[in-house]
């Protein structure tokens, strides 16, 4: 009598292999959920790259929010590579930092516009709507190397300005009303102009106005405040819900493509990278919030209204955070465009722009080849049940060996 059935030599030998071939297909980092990624920026945006471009126009998109709004995200940044000095409250002096989201107009913003930067290692957010404009300054250091949730919130009605560091109010402020949208259709020789731009001062204007360097991941913005105190910070991707307007995971992996996640009726919101400079950027990184916990953030007392300094000539209009500043968004009138060189521009007056260059202008999106991603968590289960059946079947050997 044989000691094995042709069957069960059959049965083991499926086994095994499958149980060596699900071996090989499984994850390098098996707690790593699949298609996780973050974008890394090197804080060479000039010439119109190292950034992500988002259009707002023809058509109009839902990334288009004026009224209320939040705009929230992750950051991580080393200590030492956003040098920009520190955040100097009212006016427009947000495009002095390095500039993280910039939503921008040049010159009058006929409805509006607003940005946010990293000066001196903490948050700046400011909003202009198109005859005053004012800059909040945060106060906690998000340049540490760490992860950090970093929230931002407008109030349409009131003008109310607030800055979040993961769950922890920031700083809160008074800033202008009404809407601060980009006009449908708005006529403009600035081709950046109706685009959303992260990561890099969207008009090249000069070094006086530096990029960003550091990760961005899990962007989302709502057409609601919704942080007013305390919260939880995120401990997973964003799940889009009726208030969530553009949602971007950087999920993509490879390619230009930028996918909008949000679903929000009249969209999507997409947009595309902009790679170059020296090293390359933006590119795809495997760094993100949710790979290792964070270290817990000492309790913070609660923070005042932000209080200017003294403005150099009195005026009614100055309160406690607002800066009234010209109906021209603090920017100069432009000279007749010129190419960058790589030598330094002259020392430009705080707040106030040179005007773009032809290098500025945004071409349309390239689609990149379709994203990577690792194989998935399912696989984990079948690689299981190969290998109970290779048991089962070296059992069964083992038991006719004996008979």
């Amino acid at each position: 009598m044989p000691l094995f059935r042709p069957h069960m030599l059959t049965l083991l030998r499926v086994s095994l292999f499958t149980l060596a071939l699900l071996i090989l297909l499984m994850p390098a980092h098996p707690g790593r959920a699949q298609g996780d990624f973050s974008l890394r920026f090197y804080g060479t945006g000039r010439n119109g790259v190292d950034r992500v471009v988002i259009p707002l126009d023809a058509p109009p998109r839902p990334v288009d929010v004026g009224g209320d709004f939040t705009i929230e995200f992750w950051i991580k940044a080393l200590p030492g590579e956003n040098a920009a000095a520190p955040c100097t409250p009212g006016g427009d002096n947000w495009i002095n930092g390095n500039i993280v989201f910039d939503r921008d107009v040049y010159f009058a913003g006929d409805y509006g516009d607003y940005g946010i930067s990293l000066a001196g290692g903490r948050a700046a957010f400011g909003v202009n709507n198109g005859a005053e404009g004012t800059t909040l300054c945060g106060r906690a250091d998000v340049t540490d190397g760490r992860w950090h949730h970093l929230a931002v919130t407008r109030s349409a009605a009131d003008g109310t300005l607030a800055i979040f560091v993961d769950g922890r109010l920031d700083a809160r402020g008074d800033g202008p009303t009404g809407d601060v949208s980009y006009r449908d259709g708005r006529a403009t020789q600035y081709p950046a102009d109706p685009f959303l731009v992260i990561g890099a001062e969207k008009h090249d204007a000069g070094p006086e106005y530096p990029s960003f360097r550091g990760w961005i991941d899990e962007v989302r913005i709502s057409r609601i405040v919704r942080y007013r105190d305390l919260f939880a910070q995120p401990v997973a991707p964003f799940i889009p819900d009726a208030d969530t307007v553009a949602l971007y995971h950087f999920d993509e992996g490879a390619g230009t493509a930028v996918s909008d996640a949000s679903g929000a009726p009249g969209g999507p919101s997409n947009g595309f990278l902009r790679v170059g400079g020296s090293p390359p950027g933006p590119e795809w990184s495997n760094d993100i919030p949710w790979i290792r916990p964070m270290a817990p953030t000492a309790a913070s007392p609660s923070i005042p209204t932000q209080t200017a300094p003294p403005p150099l000539k009195p005026s009614p209009n100055v309160n406690a955070a607002t800066e009234t500043s010209t109906p021209t968004s603090g920017e100069s009138a432009p000279p007749t465009l010129q190419p960058l060189s790589d030598t330094p521009a002259a020392t430009a007056t705080p707040a106030t722009r040179e005007a773009p260059t032809a290098a500025a202008v945004v071409p349309s999106p390239v689609a990149g080849p379709p994203a990577s991603a690792d194989p998935p968590f399912w696989l984990l289960g079948v690689a299981v049940a190969g290998l109970l059946l290779a048991g089962i079947g070296l059992a069964l050997m083992v038991r006719r060996k004996k008979e």
